[in-house]
């Protein structure tokens, strides 16, 4: 079991980390070739189509642990069955953004200073097919597929937004086009994610359960996680945007995207982790050490590269952002470590999702709630927000851990 789950998290590891460098090399080659104002409001678009990505995200994991438990009640085919059946519901629920961005594209267009709603309608329906993406690699999640998670997911989906990305704006598509490869690529990534599990599909569409499966069991822990992740990925840049000038947003925006690193590395640990470890509940067996050499990986990886952030914090800064971020340096390393205590709350989280104790999820996303309050009202400097975000995240991993040790001597 040590082997594969070594082996399966090595996969995504790498498959991940490609599908990062293309996604970051989207957004570069999207800020040297549109102008300056299209770039801005492309960033804007983005940014909503990230947010829509944090939700997807967290109904995946959902998914996925549902998924996995139905699995190891009543066998591959069943848990595929059930599947099917709330695909409906999932289906509905997915077409919601598509919808208001319908409906409000005007406005929306009008607000973000656009002469047309077009690009407005590309991203509503780019917001409904990641959605059903997501719900997709939920399944192939929970089914512990992960060959097919990593290939779908990042390599297929990220490798084509950076392609399409790039011809649809050489052929003079401009704002368009660069949106259009979000529609295309999730799009194009959907119907591979059904290719690799049709046949499954096709013999477990009729195995599913008399009664239809309920919506609400999902969709609880999909917010519950939505709240969780928002913090260290776009909140607290947000925040800052409002509260600091533009030149400490900027700087600001850098040490987040570098910090971001430190959570990506680990993640896939928790996408392997997950459904194993709902499996293992399930069965009434205990997946402690599968935890624990969770936790393990994603401090070495992540503990790693905080290190090095500590170590040479202005040449990271300098080869990334060019010596106009300078003083971001100071923040890299304590930002580093509020984000390696993320990624070991990421695992946890992830765990208490497995085990069903959405208690330890709640309280985590109260400590979420509080530190957004926190900056709020304390706001005197980049290294107090940093300091807010470091605090915050040592409190959910010390209660988390302490809770499941509690639970575990009960």
């Amino acid at each position: 079991m040590r082997d594969s789950f070594v082996s399966q998290t090595g996969f995504l590891l790498v498959a991940s980390l490609i599908g990062y460098v293309f996604g970051y090399l989207y957004l570069v080659f999207m800020g040297r070739t549109l102008t300056p104002e299209d770039f801005g409001i492309f960033g804007a678009l983005v940014a909503i189509f990230y947010i829509a990505g944090l939700v997807g995200q967290a109904l995946r994991e959902a998914i996925a642990r549902s998924v996995a438990e139905q699995k190891t009640k009543s066998g591959e085919l069943a848990a595929i069955g059930t599947y099917m059946k709330l695909a409906v519901k999932l289906g509905l629920f997915c077409l919601l953004p598509a919808i208001f961005f319908i409906v409000g594209s005007q406005n929306i267009a009008s607000f973000f200073h656009l002469k047309s709603n077009v690009a407005v309608l590309v991203l509503g329906l780019s917001l409904s097919t990641a959605l059903i993406l997501d719900t997709i690699l939920g399944l192939l999640q929970g089914l512990q597929k992960f060959i097919g998670l990593g290939i779908t997911g990042y390599l297929i989906s990220q490798g084509f937004k950076l392609f399409l990305g790039v011809a649809f704006v050489w052929i003079g598509w401009d704002l368009l086009g660069a949106v259009s490869a979000l529609l295309a690529s999730t799009a194009i990534a959907i119907a591979a994610g059904l290719i690799i599990i049709r046949k499954q599909l096709a013999v477990g569409v009729t195995n599913g359960p008399q009664r239809s499966p309920r919506l609400f069991p999902i969709l609880i822990p999909t917010l519950i996680l939505a709240v969780f992740m928002a913090m260290p990925t776009s909140i607290d840049v947000m925040l800052v945007t409002h509260f600091f000038s533009a030149s400490k947003a900027g700087l600001y925006n850098a040490v987040a995207t570098l910090g971001k690193v430190v959570i990506f590395l680990p993640m896939a640990v928790s996408l392997v982790m997950l459904p194993k470890a709902a499996e293992n509940h399930t069965l009434g067996l205990s997946s402690r050490n599968l935890l624990r050499q969770s936790l393990g990986i994603a401090l070495l990886l992540s503990g790693a590269l905080t290190l090095f952030y500590w170590i040479s914090p202005s040449l990271i800064v300098d080869v990334s952002f060019g010596g106009a971020y300078t003083e971001a340096g100071d923040l890299i390393g304590w930002y580093g470590v509020a984000m390696l205590l993320f990624s070991l709350n990421f695992v946890l989280i992830h765990y208490s999702l497995a085990i069903r104790n959405l208690k330890l999820m709640i309280m985590a996303d109260i400590i979420t709630l509080a530190e957004v309050l926190a900056i709020a009202l304390l706001h005197q400097s980049l290294m107090q927000i940093t300091l807010i975000l470091l605090l915050g995240n040592m409190l959910i991993f010390l209660s988390t851990s302490f809770f499941l040790i509690i639970s575990k001597r009960l």
